[in-house]
């Protein structure tokens, strides 16, 4: 296919108008995704008649066929979103797609602000995704969405655009989650977090795993569910299809569709929307035959990526026909007015490898490190990203600045530290890279930059510790904090320690403490023991967390529910933290 039409697909062909007057805003792009979706003039002569007439009735029948992956939205701005959502094949074959925004949840008369056009294409995997950007859209505020296709409605979606960002707003409330095994449980997180009054999401990455079958604590202590089988045939992901399956069986799940429905995404990547512990187009587990943790597989990279941004939400810029390091750049910031900026990047894509060798236990995992760990010259986030971070960060004027960061940052040990007996759990975590994190935090607090916290996810445990130049040094003054969320469903320390087998999802460091007949919910004493950096830690639960930011202090609360290995739970508070502005502190409440 040629270029223009392929990123015509990707588009969707959309084509919108401001539903009030239909006057003319924006111009057309032929960038999928770079801008936004063009209002033009002639759009209305095109519609065909009755596009958007709902048929209440074969809407309740035929909607959730007719729409199986439901509606999302993402990448808030000041004037609008990304919507999205996926049309059966079936039923978008031949058919325009209509889609509307309203004030008001019920699209009644004078409700509806934009409307428009768009074309669910086999190239897209019949995905539409559409980055409105329109005046008429006010800065934070509450909007409803839907598609609309031979006269069947989308389930209601819900997002709230950004304020501006000079608005000096009083408070924003953030949810946060991260790393969700379809297998390994069910997302009774999300449940509750659809109930939930916040603002935004930010999914901190691992939104699918290329395992069918991971996870324990269902029927003979197998799976809790299975992932249908790959349509490549394989165990793992081949290629593009097997990608693409994976979210679409993701996106099925009603828990994960009700917190789409509810809010807009702040969505960035980690591993597993590739391969486990991947870095740039290598990754070191699961390789078939004839090749390894050292040979580059560009083209998978690539299909991994594609369907990513297919069935993602992030409005960034995409061009399939560049290499996989250049055809994306998902790092970008959000400002929530005055009051927080957000600063997102990308820990895989420009990465080096594992510092000690590419052995699972001794190497990576559970290791005593090795000289080329501490080489100056690794990156986790490359030279260009870092030096955009260190400029976004460091000349932020916002009161807070939050760090939207996919793997551990603090210094994780298992045994007393600078004892010859100590072991890094994790070198895939920021422990791989300590000059780089060291030189960082060393700019932060050149910088003297205040009110610096990091978001972040990838360890399936719930973590509050202290930011550190030097983790070795007891005089070594923070920077900042880190707040870790525990996972949405993934493998866990509690998983790992229990008769049966840990899912391939698990930390690895849970391995050592169930080999140490030491079981997760007690160990959090010892490990603050060994890490004194930190101020809690629990890797027996999953859940999500939940930000409430004002002028004066930053409150995060850890939220679990009871279980996820059935889809009955109960919903309980773990731990809640405060960091008052201007000061480095973690209190626990």
């Amino acid at each position: 296919m040629q270029r223009r039409g392929f990123l015509t697909g990707l588009a969707a062909g959309a084509v919108g108008w401001v539903a009030g007057g239909r006057r003319p805003v924006g111009t057309s792009t032929s960038q999928a995704y770079a801008d936004p979706v063009p209002f033009i003039a002639s759009a209305e002569a095109a519609t065909p008649a009755g596009l958007f007439t709902v048929d209440q009735a074969a809407t309740a029948r035929l909607g959730p066929a007719t729409f199986p992956q439901s509606v999302a939205a993402g990448d808030p701005n000041p004037h609008g979103v990304v919507i999205w959502t996926r049309v059966a094949p079936a039923a978008a074959a031949g058919q325009t797609v209509g889609w509307q925004v309203a004030d008001a949840p019920d699209f009644g008369d004078g409700s509806i602000l934009l409307a428009g056009t768009a074309q669910a294409l086999p190239d897209a995997d019949s995905t539409i995704k559409l980055p409105l950007h329109n005046g008429v859209l006010r800065p934070f505020t509450a909007y409803y969405y839907r598609f609309i296709v031979g006269g069947v409605a989308s389930r209601t979606g819900r997002f709230k655009t950004l304020p501006l960002p000079d608005d000096a707003i009083a408070q924003v409330k953030i949810g946060y989650v991260v790393c969700q095994d379809y297998s390994n449980g069910f997302y009774n997180a999300y449940k509750y977090l659809a109930l939930e009054d916040v603002d935004y999401v930010v999914f901190l990455g691992d939104y699918i795993y290329e395992y069918l079958d991971d996870g324990v604590g269902g029927p003979n202590n197998g799976p809790v569910r299975v992932v249908p089988p790959y349509p490549m045939g394989g165990q793992y992901p081949q290629g593009l299809e097997d990608y693409r399956h994976l979210y679409k069986t993701y996106r099925a799940d009603p828990d994960i569709q009700a917190t789409h429905e509810q809010y807009a995404y702040i969505q960035l990547w980690d591993d597993h929307e590739f391969f486990n512990d991947c870095h740039q187009d290598y990754h070191e587990d699961t390789n078939p035959p004839g090749l390894s943790a050292t040979t580059p597989q560009p083209a998978l990279r690539k299909a991994a990526t594609r369907a990513w941004q297919e069935h993602g939400l992030a409005a960034v810029p995409y061009n399939p026909h560049k290499g996989f390091e250049d055809e994306i750049k998902i790092y970008r910031t959000f400002k929530f007015g005055t009051l927080t900026e957000m600063i997102v990047t990308d820990q895989r894509l420009y990465r080096d490898g594992p510092p000690c060798g590419d052995v699972d236990i001794g190497e990576r995992y559970e290791t005593p490190g090795c000289p080329a760990q501490f080489s100056p010259k690794r990156t986790m986030l490359g030279a260009e990203q870092k030096a955009w971070f260190l400029n976004k960060v460091t000349q932020s004027t916002a009161t807070w600045k939050l760090w939207a960061n996919e793997v551990m940052l603090n210094q994780y040990l298992f045994g007393p530290p600078l004892s010859p007996a100590v072991i890094f759990f994790d070198l895939d975590q920021w422990d791989g890279y300590p000059e780089e994190r060291a030189e960082i935090f060393a700019a932060i607090q050149a910088a003297n930059v205040k009110n610096f916290v990091a978001l972040s996810g990838d360890a399936h445990l719930f973590l509050a510790g202290y930011l550190k130049t030097d983790y070795n040094d007891p005089n070594s003054l923070p920077v900042g904090v880190e707040l870790m969320v525990g996972a949405i469903s993934s493998g866990n320390y509690l998983d790992a320690g229990v008769d049966h087998p840990a899912p391939l999802s698990s930390p690895k460091a849970a391995r050592r403490l169930a080999e140490a007949g030491l079981p997760a919910d007690s160990l959090e004493p010892l490990i603050l023991a060994y890490n004194p950096n930190m101020v809690f830690w629990n890797g027996s639960t999953w859940g999500y967390g939940v930000l409430t930011i004002t002028q004066d202090q930053l409150v995060s609360v850890f939220k679990t529910p009871s279980t996820v290995k059935s889809q009955t739970s109960t919903l309980n508070t773990l731990a809640t933290f405060t960091v008052p502005n201007g000061q480095v502190t973690l209190i626990p409440s």
